[in-house]
C-alpha cells in the first residue's frame, strides 16, 4: 500500500466502525497529528494508568518495549503522518480506546528489559497488529471456524452471521484492506457477549485483556481468511468461493472454544 491519501478509505464494509471518525478527518490532504489529538481530547480518552491520551510526531526508531511503555508511562502514542499504518493504528486508539489501553498494559507487563520475548506477549502483538473481533450469541458457528469447516461456517450458517459483530482491531490488518485481496488472514478472538454495541464490546474486550492470562499464546487465536465474511466481499456470494484450499485451508482439529480462546483438543494437529 502507497502513502497516498485517499479521503474515500473507508468506504468498505471492513471500515464500518471507523466511518464517523474517517468523516470527521476527512479533506484533501493527510489528517494532522493536530486533528487526531482534538478527536482524543473530545472523548477523553487516556490510556491505562488514567494519563490523557496523545499523539505525538515519533521522530526515532524504537523497539517495541520502548514503545509500549511510552505510551504507558506518558499516554503519547509515536505517530508518523502520512503514513497508513500509524493511521489505522490511531483510528483504533480512537474507535476502540480501552480495548487498546488495556493491550498496552498487558505489554508492558510481558516485555522486560534484557529478556526474552515471551507467548503471551506474542499472542497480544499478533492480535493488535492482525486482530479481528467476533461477537455475539453462537459459539458453535465460531467453533466451525476455528476447525476450519468453512462451508458449513459460511455457507450453510450464513444466516447467524446477522447477529454477530465482526471488528477488525489490528491496525496491520486494517492497513491491508486499504488494498484487499482473497488471502488477508486475521487472528480471531470471540468474546460470548449478548451487548454488541461498540461501547460495551470494548469494555468486555479491555476485560479480557485486563485479566492478564499469561497461558494467551498464538495457537490460541485462530486464523480466518478476513474476505470470507459475509458481505465483506463479492465474490463470496458464490460457494464456490470458500472452495479454494490455497486459502481456505482444512485444519486436522477439533477445538472447543473457553472466553473467545481456542484449546485444540488433545493429539490434535492443524494443518493451516
Amino acid at each position: 500500500m502507497t502513502d497516498t491519501w485517499r479521503p474515500d478509505f473507508a468506504a468498505t464494509p471492513p471500515f464500518a466502525p471507523y466511518r464517523p471518525l474517517a468523516d470527521r478527518l476527512a479533506g484533501p490532504g493527510w489528517p494532522t497529528l493536530a486533528q487526531l489529538e482534538r478527536l482524543a481530547r473530545a472523548g477523553d480518552l487516556r490510556n491505562a494508568r488514567g494519563l490523557p491520551l496523545a499523539f505525538t510526531a515519533q521522530t526515532q526508531r524504537c523497539g517495541q518495549r520502548d514503545y509500549e511503555a511510552t505510551i504507558l508511562e506518558t499516554g503519547r502514542v509515536p505517530t508518523r503522518e502520512g503514513n497508513w499504518h500509524d493511521l489505522c493504528n490511531a483510528l483504533v486508539w480512537l474507535a476502540w480506546p480501552r480495548t487498546k489501553a488495556a493491550l498496552n498494559a498487558f505489554q508492558c507487563r510481558q516485555l522486560h528489559p534484557g529478556a526474552p520475548r515471551n507467548p503471551a506477549s506474542d499472542a497480544a502483538t499478533l492480535f493488535d497488529e492482525s486482530g479481528l473481533l467476533l461477537a455475539g450469541p453462537h459459539p458453535e458457528l465460531v467453533r466451525l471456524l476455528a476447525e476450519g469447516q468453512w462451508r458449513e461456517a459460511l455457507v450453510e450458517r450464513r444466516e447467524a452471521w446477522r447477529d454477530m459483530s465482526v471488528v477488525v482491531l489490528g491496525h496491520a490488518l486494517l492497513e491491508k484492506l486499504l488494498a484487499p485481496w482473497p488471502a488477508i488472514t486475521a487472528k480471531c478472538l470471540y468474546l460470548p457477549v449478548e451487548r454488541t454495541e461498540p461501547a460495551s464490546l470494548d469494555r468486555a474486550l479491555a476485560a479480557f485483556w485486563e485479566r492478564g492470562d499469561d497461558a494467551m499464546r498464538p495457537a490460541r487465536l485462530f486464523p480466518l481468511p478476513v474476505l470470507g465474511v459475509p458481505g465483506w466481499w463479492a465474490d463470496n456470494e458464490n460457494p464456490d468461493f470458500y472452495a479454494d484450499r490455497n486459502i481456505f485451508r482444512s485444519r486436522n482439529q477439533a477445538c472447543t472454544l473457553t472466553g473467545g480462546v481456542l484449546q485444540a483438543s488433545p493429539g490434535a494437529v492443524g494443518t493451516s
